[in-house]
């Protein structure tokens, strides 16, 4: 199989999920920066319909703050779409 073969198979794989769950820090951004890629991503996830939810084990910030945060970095995704820790513990109390 040549590489292009593997990078269609790759993207019908991932054109068959209904959703996606990404961690945040190291995976979306790195500091104050998007990681390359991420803007396309996210235009394919709503291009595609997809649902999906940025998870993070930080509870310094609301999901509110995150979303803020990505706009401020260039990517527009709302506030829904952010689960965090303390969301978490909240609801498991």
């Amino acid at each position: 199989m040549n590489k292009v073969e593997l990078n269609a198979e790759r993207l019908e794989e991932l054109r068959s999920k209904k959703g996606f769950i990404c961690d945040m820090d190291g995976v979306i951004y790195h500091g104050n920066f998007l990681l390359d890629g991420v803007k396309e991503f996210v235009n394919w996830l709503y291009k595609e319909n997809k649902s999906f939810l940025f998870l993070t084990n930080s509870s310094e910030r609301s999901p509110r703050e995150l979303q803020q945060k990505l706009a401020r970095m260039g990517l527009d995704v709302d506030e829904s779409h952010f689960y965090t820790s303390a969301l978490a513990t909240a609801k498991f109390i």
